[in-house]
């Protein structure tokens, strides 16, 4: 996957932009607050329908201005040319996809599969199960193509039975858990094997970039392991039906990081945290190209900056030899050495204005 035009109107201090991005390296260097991150922003917004900065549609638009409109082409890997556009206006988003209007964003990132890689990238490892819950559904639903019906009928099971625990219908809880049941397994299945290839490539994706002993992942369900999920309902129904909800399933479900046996989160400096949340990415970028025979986008926002030189360059080593178009933003175009990556493209941002620099001496264009 592709994108060969990005054009950008009224995001944040953006008024107008067009680029056309290399199919690998695109490095984006400016000082804080000039944009580059809003370019991201930009790409982001096609792929998944919504802000990775703001949960506010509204904010995200420049200032005095009614509406921003974000557009793409894209080249497919069966060869297949395709037009993404979002709007923002009056708070309302809407997304064309080659030029329907396109309700789903689950749609949005079937057609544009990307990554984040941001500075808060270490709450992968110390933030809530939910967001490791998230990180692996989103692998899920791009190389398991039973998934997302799965993931929505359970939802919509533990939804019913929730609110027969709320209404003490306890003779009614039966045949829902029963169904219930059913999907947890598969799903659970499809977490587990999933985790199982996962943890394999970020393991070896770790040992390049860090020298950690005693490393383990472990997937934790949602409910005791020893237990069947039909066993684990019947032990807690008691105390369902007392708080109103279900209170072990695959919504409670994690994936455990631990060193010599203690958390991660305990045991790893900030920066070690940051590049293992790196290894996790990078290892579901891979899992993706692999599975799916095509690359996903990977953004990478300014993480380098906090890494000494040597991590820099190794993180940027495994990052392209991954595959896939790279959009990569820096503070100074010098703290990454980009010269033994063939095929790049160096983009200058400031004040809100892109400009193409040519590295053999040729004139910059303003984009």
């Amino acid at each position: 996957m592709v994108l060969n035009l990005l054009s950008i109107h009224n995001l944040r201090n953006i008024q107008a932009a067009s680029i056309e991005p290399c199919e690998r390296l695109n490095l984006i260097y400016g000082a804080n607050g000039s944009g580059k991150t809003s370019l991201l922003e930009a790409i982001y917004l096609l792929g998944r329908g919504k802000s990775f900065r703001s949960a506010y549609s509204r904010r995200i638009v420049r200032h005095d201005q009614d509406e921003l409109t974000v557009f793409a082409k894209i080249h497919s890997a069966d060869g297949g040319n395709h037009s993404l556009g979002v709007q923002i206006k009056a708070g309302r988003i809407r997304a064309k996809a080659d030029g329907l209007y396109e309700q789903k964003s689950s749609n949005l990132a079937q057609l544009l599969p990307l990554l984040l890689i941001s500075p808060d990238g270490d709450k992968l490892i110390k933030g809530s199960p939910r967001q490791r819950r998230r990180f692996l559904d989103w692998g899920l639903f791009h190389v398991e193509h039973e998934f997302l019906g799965v993931w929505q009928r359970y939802n919509r099971l533990l939804y019913q039975r929730n609110t027969l625990l709320r209404q003490r219908k306890r003779e009614m809880l039966p045949p829902w858990d029963s169904q219930l049941v059913e999907v947890v397994n598969r799903l659970d299945r499809f977490r587990k094997d999933y985790v199982t290839i996962l943890t394999q490539q970020a393991k070896q994706i770790l040992t390049r970039l860090l020298e950690i002993d005693g490393l383990e992942f472990r997937y934790l369900p949602g409910w005791p392991g020893a237990e069947d999920y039909g066993s684990a309902l019947q032990q807690s129904l008691e105390s369902d039906l007392k708080v109103g909800f279900t209170q072990r399933g695959p919504h409670r479900a994690d994936l455990s990081l631990k060193v010599e046996g203690r958390a991660a989160a305990e045991v790893l400096s900030g920066g070690q945290q940051k590049l293992a949340a790196c290894a996790l990415l990078l290892a579901q970028a891979s899992v993706f190209n692999q599975r799916k025979q095509e690359n996903c986008v990977i953004l990478v926002d300014d993480l380098p900056a906090e890494l000494d030189t040597l991590h820099r360059h190794a993180f940027m080593a495994l990052l392209y030899s991954i595959g896939g178009q790279l959009f990569v933003t820096v503070t100074d175009r010098h703290l990454l050495d980009v010269t033994s990556f063939p095929e790049r493209r160096m983009f200058h941002v400031e004040h809100g204005q892109i400009t193409l620099k040519k590295e053999d001496g040729e004139q910059s264009n303003r984009v």
